[in-house]
């Protein structure tokens, strides 16, 4: 039975995961970067993708000892694709985010 149990939760898992994605973040120009993200609606849709690509983008900057700044974004969704974020970015010193 617990063999059963831990299968079932594992597959859950696999399931979960699967209805979320990034690209990752990749440089598209001189501290000029991108990142996508999707998030079907049991993870938030448009929301969680955003969440998604600001936590992953914020986290970057940091690495670097730098803030986010956002230059651009776009938003979508789609019934079975589910919400899908773009963010364009770059990372400044903090007192030069504005």
């Amino acid at each position: 039975m617990n063999n059963i149990r831990l299968t079932l939760v594992f597959f859950l898992l696999l399931l979960i995961v699967g209805c979320a994605s990034t690209s990752g973040v990749f440089r598209i120009d001189d501290n000029v970067y991108r990142i996508s993200t999707r998030a079907t609606w049991e993870l938030g849709g448009r929301a969680g993708a955003m969440r998604m690509a600001l936590e992953e983008a914020t986290e970057f900057c940091q690495k670097q000892g730098k803030v986010l700044k956002v230059l651009h974004s776009e938003e979508s969704y789609g019934h079975f694709e589910g919400g899908r974020v773009d963010i364009i970015f770059s990372c400044v010193n903090p007192v030069d985010k504005k």
